[in-house]
């Protein structure tokens, strides 16, 4: 047998050294690999669970936007806006009178749920049922009576009116109306009296029982009155546009805040007259007039005038004529003209006191009265004249004369149409709008909410009144609970259905 040489013996040793070291070598780079691996593995879990929760969150708030923007659609008035709580009312109703109250609210912590409700709407309302005795046609005013200071005595009513509505149940959707108080009434009393517009024709005998009187929204603001939207006309003195003056005296018009019409003249004689294009045939002008004291003897003639055709034919009232002894009715042909008296009245005014009065024109038959502010209206008509030799015209006006100085005021004037036999309305009785829904939690956790409205323009203007609001625009932020993801705003926008 061979024997080994001591330099093979001495070589092995050094190669089993050599696998040692290659194996110690390996592991270390397995074990580096593996510590390597392991927190690559953790930040992409990591990374998918970030991304599935943000789009969780994302999902849910979308879920709530959604509704939140369809009903927004449909807001008739904003009952509050704030970051944890939005309510508004819907234009639309279920045709009991009621006027939903949508309410969506977030509660506290870090289950800060978005929850949603119907609410209460105007809190009461009163059927309104409208009796024709004569045939009415869609856009008659019609007067309401009721005993507003008992409402504010219990709580249910603001003093201003603020909270009283009217609206009308259309067969798909309640629709609020304009409402304007009568210039002889007040709020807070037990005769308030406020005026609206039928929105539809009531034949002689009809009943119509969709109008309702809500009130009760202890917060509310920003009622509708535009009284052009009640009545033909509705002017108090505040601009002259439209309006034509048809004589060539001395003295001028001027428009005022505080007087309305104003009419002054230092000196000439003869009639003034200032007139509107109105188109009518039956109506009843109401007006509110003044003349100082100081005026001369026979210049303190502040009338009104109607049915004039467009060359100045048709009638005037004259109160305090020939000196202030006489209440006339005139037939006059021409613009600024004397014309003929057909109805006269031993009658004269007080210098300086503020008078209304009605000037009424039906058929043949031609009325008139007057009476000092703040005393009751006459029961009768103090003058009662029939003329045929005009129906209907294309203007009326304002009438001032004759001799001068003159310094009269006209502080309202009204013009809307009228039949013989006015219609009648009575209340129902009081009805709680309140609902008993419960709260029902939609998605979340959310932070807060917030509303932006804007005009036909996308100029960002305020949400109260909502008429001139043609888009709303709402956000929710919604937020993690674990503080893993910052929180997240999504935003939607609503094209208002009924602006």
């Amino acid at each position: 047998m061979m024997r080994r040489s001591p330099r093979a013996r001495r070589a092995r040793p050094a190669e089993a050294g050599i696998s040692y070291a290659e194996v110690l070598v390996t592991l270390l780079l397995l074990a580096l690999v593996v510590g390597a691996l392991l927190p690559l593995l953790t930040s992409g879990q990591q990374g998918y669970e970030y991304a599935t929760r943000r789009q969780q969150m994302i999902q849910n708030a979308r879920v709530a936007l959604d509704q939140l923007v369809r009903q927004l659609r449909a807001a008739e008035s904003f009952r509050s806006i704030g970051p944890t709580l939005l309510s508004f009312n819907l234009f639309w109703g279920d045709g009991s009178g009621a006027v939903p109250t949508v309410e969506y609210s977030i509660g506290g912590g870090a289950a800060s749920t978005l929850q949603y409700r119907w609410s209460a709407n105007w809190d009461f309302r009163e059927q309104v049922t409208v009796r024709a005795q004569d045939a009415v046609a869609a856009g008659y005013a019609t007067a309401l009576t009721f005993d507003h200071a008992s409402l504010v005595g219990a709580g249910k009513s603001l003093a201003s009116g603020d909270d009283v509505r009217v609206w009308y149940w259309n067969g798909s959707a309640m629709i609020e109306l304009d409402r304007v108080l009568d210039p002889t009434s007040s709020w807070n009393t037990g005769t308030t009296a406020i005026w609206f517009p039928l929105q539809a024709p009531i034949a002689a005998g009809g009943v119509d029982a969709n109008y309702y009187l809500c009130y009760g929204n202890l917060a509310d603001a920003g009622p509708p009155v535009n009284g052009q939207n009640v009545f033909l006309d509705f002017q108090d003195g505040t601009a002259l546009d439209g309006w034509t003056r048809r004589d060539a005296h001395p003295g001028a018009y001027a428009a005022s805040a505080a007087n309305g019409f104003v009419f002054q003249a230092s000196s000439g004689t003869g009639y003034r007259e200032l007139t509107k294009n109105v188109p009518h045939s039956d109506v009843e002008i109401f007006w509110g007039f003044w003349s100082a004291a100081a005026d001369a003897a026979n210049g303190h003639q502040a009338g009104v005038s109607a049915r004039l055709s467009d060359t100045g034919v048709g009638y005037r009232v004259n109160a305090a004529d020939q000196n202030n002894s006489r209440l006339r009715i005139r037939y006059t042909t021409a613009w600024g003209g004397t014309g003929t008296v057909i109805g006269s009245a031993n009658l004269a005014t007080i210098p300086g006191t503020s008078y209304f009065g009605r000037f009424y024109l039906v058929g043949s038959s031609i009325r008139v009265k007057y009476w000092p502010v703040g005393t009751p209206e006459p029961a009768g008509w103090l003058l009662s004249v029939t003329d045929v030799r005009r129906s209907s015209g294309n203007h009326y006006g304002l009438v001032d004369g004759s001799s001068a100085p003159e310094d009269h005021a006209h502080r309202a004037l009204i013009v809307r149409p009228r039949v013989a036999l006015e219609p009648t309305t009575t209340l129902g009785a009081e009805v709680s709008g309140a609902r008993p829904d419960q709260p029902a939690a939609l998605a979340g956790p959310f932070r807060s909410m917030g509303v932006t409205c804007y005009d036909d323009s996308g100029a960002s203007i305020a949400c109260t009144p909502t008429t001139p609001v043609r888009v709303i625009q709402v956000s929710l932020v919604v937020m993690d609970p674990a503080g893993q993801v910052p929180d997240i705003t999504v935003t939607g926008r609503a094209f208002r259905e009924s602006p």
